[in-house]
């Protein structure tokens, strides 16, 4: 699993969402990678990679917390021979019930790993974890690798210092945002 920079978790999100509303037709919102919505609580992000994996992501003023669900992996209860409801149960075992309320019993079944960050990062293991920690590659480590997954993901081509600044501060002018992606 990656470091997060919980410092730069919300920018590094609201980076991507800037270009996946930019290159998705609005006339086809199932194709958007990444949603955000202002809730009550906080803010939420919701990645879909449309391929049954998702990471759902809320920011309340007092902590971060994180939901990953990897249909693949063998703890997805969906897959499993037997239903066990401890396995999910273990993912949010010490979090706060207020913070539990907010995901609903499905989607609490949708999680292979469940982080939360309230000044340190608790995780609770499974014996088997191989959870998909793999996603937590969409919060990029490095401007190399949201570089490499803008330009092969949306297929363009950039303006390096355009996208590093969209990367640094998360969001770009009108006018910078038209002059992101480079034509041929």
């Amino acid at each position: 699993m990656g470091k997060i920079e919980w410092e730069n978790a919300k920018t590094r999100l609201d980076a991507l969402l800037v270009i996946d509303e930019y290159r998705t037709d609005p006339n086809k919102t199932w194709l958007r990678l990444i949603v955000k919505t202002e809730e009550s609580y906080g803010i939420r992000y919701l990645i879909d990679n449309g391929s049954g994996d998702s990471l759902d992501v809320i920011f309340t003023d007092k902590m971060t917390l994180i939901k990953g669900f990897d249909h693949e992996s063998s703890l997805s209860q969906f897959a499993a021979d037997e239903w066990n409801q401890d396995i999910i149960d273990g993912f949010y075992k010490g979090l706060d019930e207020k913070y539990q309320n907010l995901y609903s019993e499905e989607q609490k079944d949708e999680t292979t790993f469940f982080i939360w960050y309230d000044g340190q990062m608790h995780q609770n293991k499974d014996q088997d974890q191989d959870g998909g920690e793999w996603l937590l590659s969409y919060f990029f480590e490095s401007f190399e690798q949201f570089h490499e997954f803008v330009t092969d993901y949306y297929s363009i081509s950039v303006d390096e210092n355009l996208l590093r600044k969209l990367y640094n501060l998360g969001h770009l002018s009108a006018v910078e945002l038209e002059q992101l992606i480079l034509t041929s």
